[in-house]
């Protein structure tokens, strides 16, 4: 049911399941991951010699980012804890948003879809239709689609790629 309320949003929270060791999924996940860096050149003027991931790791938990070669400002950050269960290993990943873009998507969502509930409302005690409705609505729309999708097209690659990494099943 979990997983239902958030394939429509821009958050992941999920489980794989291993019978690798947690020292050989960090061990994996060391081998595709390099620093963060500041400043980063991919693309057609860049270097295309790098890893898949930056990011770290602090005891048996890490934080990655895929490294691409485009901007794509819903690219999630991912947040990862390893865990023995039971003689399988389990990785618990949740993939977010950074929280600048949530701010301002939350912001801007807001005041836009405060436009047009005043818009609305205006439209409502006149008794008429007003086209001007659809503007605000169209714009919180495109900003829902524009953010949801920009997170699932990225989340979903690295859903599958650290499947892979870790020979793991995803648990539901």
């Amino acid at each position: 049911m979990a997983n239902i309320k958030m394939k429509y949003l821009p958050f992941e929270n999920i489980t794989f399941q291993t019978k690798l060791d947690p020292e050989e999924i960090l061990s994996r996940i060391n081998k595709v991951i390099e620093p963060k860096k500041t400043f980063r050149m991919t693309g057609i003027f860049g270097s295309s010699n790098h890893k898949p991931y930056e990011g770290s790791i602090i005891g048996n938990s890490f934080n990655i980012t895929r490294i691409i070669g485009y901007r794509n400002s819903f690219l999630p950050i991912i947040k990862g804890s390893i865990k023995k269960d039971f003689g399988e290993t389990e990785v618990n990943v949740k993939m977010r948003l950074h929280p600048f873009v949530l701010v301002f998507m939350f912001i801007w969502c807001g005041g836009v879809g405060f436009g047009f509930l005043a818009l609305l409302t205006s439209s409502i005690g006149k008794g008429t239709f007003e086209p001007t409705i659809l503007i605000p609505l169209a714009m919180l729309l495109f900003g829902y689609g524009l953010t949801t999708g920009g997170f699932k097209y990225e989340s979903i690659k690295s859903r599958k790629y650290l499947a892979e990494l870790f020979e793991a099943e995803i648990k539901i």
